[in-house]
This record gives C-alpha cells, structure tokens and sequence, in this order.
C-alpha cells in the first residue's frame, strides 16, 4: 500500500467515496477549492486503485482532521491506522502541538481505531449528526 498526497485527477474518485460514504458530502468544487488554499493536506491509500483517503485542515499548531474514508471492500485491512499514522508523521513534522476530530457516536470501528492512534475523548457535540452526537477527540502530538 503507498500513501501520498492526493492530486487533482484523484478529486473525481474522492468526491464519489464523500457522496458514497460521508453524511455531509463535500463536492468536486470543495475539495478542490480546500487544495488550493494551502491550509489542508489530504493523503490516500492506494495500491492499484483508491483505497481511502484523509484530510486535515491545519490553524497555526493545530489540526482538525475533517474527512476519513476508507472504501467498504478495503476496511479491517490496516489502511485506516496507516492513514492515520501518516497524517500523524506529517503533523509532527509541521511541529503540530494537538490533532482534533469529531466522529458520530455510533462510529465504533472509526472510534477504536482513533483510541488505538492514541486520541481521547474530550467532548461531545450533541445532535451534531441529526439525532446521533459527535464525540470530539484530540491527540496530543
């Protein structure tokens, strides 16, 4: 599995995996528009195809992971933690003092996967998802 930073041809896939997968879907325009404001850094899981992909919006030392996806048929693989772990590194190296992320409440497979990279729960957003809450959490980097 390679890990790298998405490009502008891998906007289309990323866009269908947000429709596919996320609540509030971001579109072709707004990731694209994310890319070109400098402040995110999104990184995919390849190998020959997508295999998932994580964003993160950076505010001087601190980041707030906005989009993980890893696509159905690649899940209980490791490519979550690998992403994870690679968005960590980049964080370390951009000398990032707290990564944040917010997933719903009934998230438990995203959820032991960020205890497992080291995030705690530090609030909870409630009704942020409709009737389901979020749970915030933060790892200090």
């Amino acid at each position: 599995m390679k890990i790298r930073e998405i490009l502008k041809t891998d906007v289309p896939v990323i866009a269908r995996f947000e429709q596919k997968y996320i609540e509030c879907p971001w579109s072709e325009q707004v990731i694209l528009s994310a890319m070109d404001e400098g402040n995110y850094t999104f990184l995919l899981a390849e190998e020959d195809e997508i295999l998932g992909y994580i964003g993160v919006q950076w505010c001087l030392d601190e980041g707030n992971i906005c989009n993980v996806v890893v696509d159905e048929c690649a899940r209980r693989k490791g490519v979550g933690k690998t992403l994870v772990a690679s968005l960590i590194e980049k964080a370390k190296a951009r000398n990032t003092a707290v990564l944040f992320l917010e997933v719903n409440e009934h998230n438990s497979g995203a959820i032991a996967l960020y205890e497992k990279c080291g995030f705690e729960r530090i609030s909870i957003r409630k009704n942020y998802y409709g009737k389901d809450s979020a749970i915030i959490m933060s790892k200090r980097i």
